[in-house]
């Protein structure tokens, strides 16, 4: 079973890549927005400090994008990178004079980077180093101790984008575990199933052996002495072998070519005489198809009742523009202007005409008789 491009599921990886990226300009954004406010309502902070913060940030956001192209995002000395320049970002306040952090968000989106190139383990401690150089810049800048407590926010973010990150990659990991392992039973379901279809195959095949050559070879050997009869059974049994090999190699599951031999094992059955054919291909029975077989059978029986030769010719040719059949034998003719007096237009040119196709019938007393049908392929 396959799964439609329209609903597969993305990988995990691809999906926390993009809460990483995400995360990352978003923070970048937030960093940014504390800047610009910073920059024009704190009139005793370094306005050069804060544009090289900004310009630092957005070079990391730029990195970032870099890293996702180049994937590189999950590289552990590009995360220790990442989160020196992103806890550098955090002393940004205090390197400008401001009286506030102008961080925003940017140390924040590290945390999610921590928790995709590592697990759950890692992310946490990450957290409480930024917790710690929070509370030692908190001291610096001379701010009240309730800022420290409410770093503890790092440590809850960590918590939960750890865990989640890990628990995604882990359900990741089982769903492909349940698809190699139904990908390895549907393989051996598939190996089963072709050992049965060749054992049914080689039952089929030593059936048929024994149910036509061996009952073939004992009626030869109790007709020992009627070389007719001897002759007769040993066509017949070349005939049905030639049959079960044009079923085996045919494509199809109905096919024209089994069909035209069946109608011509029929006429030599029951009139005693030799029909040599030549089939070119094959194809998928159809309707018409099965008229043009029934046309053709009524010519061969027609050569076999009234040509007087012992052989008749059967040919046909499986075409891009169409099926071709041609009966013919080389025994006594007939006069071509008596076609439409008997039964023959009606049973084989009326026929063939119906179901789309053509016939021609070619003949002269003495000569012997071709008949020539034609159906198109639509």
């Amino acid at each position: 079973m396959t799964v439609d491009e329209g609903t597969r599921v993305p990988p995990v990886n691809q999906t926390l890549t993009r809460v990483v990226l995400l995360m990352r300009l978003l923070g970048w954004a937030w960093l940014i927005a504390l800047v610009a406010v910073t920059a024009v309502g704190d009139s005793e902070a370094n306005s050069a400090v804060l544009a090289a913060v900004a310009l630092i940030a957005t070079a990391g956001a730029g990195v970032m994008l870099l890293a996702v192209k180049r994937g590189f995002l999950g590289d552990i000395w590009y995360v220790v990178f990442d989160g020196a320049i992103s806890l550098f970002l955090v002393s940004a306040g205090w390197l400008a004079g401001a009286s506030d952090f102008v961080a925003g968000g940017y140390p924040m989106s590290w945390l999610f980077l921590v928790a995709y190139a590592t697990n759950l383990r890692w992310t946490v401690l990450a957290a409480l180093v930024a917790t710690g150089v929070f509370a030692i810049l908190h001291a610096l800048m001379g701010l009240e101790m309730v800022r420290t407590v409410g770093s503890v926010q790092f440590v809850v973010v960590a918590l939960v984008a750890g865990w989640a990150f890990d628990s995604l990659r882990q359900h990741e990991a089982l769903r492909l575990q349940a698809e190699a392992e139904r990908a390895e039973a549907e393989e051996l379901l598939a190996a089963e199933k072709a050992k049965a279809t060749r054992l049914h195959e080689r039952t089929e095949i030593a059936r048929q052996l024994h149910d036509s050559v061996l009952q073939t070879l004992k009626l030869i050997s109790s007709s020992a002495g009627d070389a007719g009869e001897v002759r007769y059974l040993a066509r017949v049994q070349e005939r049905d072998l030639r049959k079960t090999i044009n079923e085996y190699q045919s494509p199809y599951r109905d096919s024209f070519r089994a069909r035209l031999l069946d109608a011509r094992a029929s006429v030599e059955d029951r009139y005693r005489v030799e029909i040599e054919q030549v089939i070119r291909d094959d194809a998928e029975m159809t309707a018409g198809l099965q008229t043009l077989i029934e046309a053709a059978t009524e010519a061969m029986a027609n050569a076999a009742r009234h040509s007087g030769s012992s052989t008749i010719d059967l040919y046909a040719d499986v075409r891009p523009d169409g099926i071709q059949i041609n009966v013919l034998d080389r025994g006594r003719g007939f006069d071509p202007e008596t076609i439409g007096e008997g039964g023959m237009a009606h049973s084989i040119v009326d026929r063939v005409a119906e179901a789309g196709g053509t016939a021609d019938i070619k003949t002269a007393p003495g000569r012997g008789t071709d008949v020539s049908l034609f159906l198109p392929i639509p």
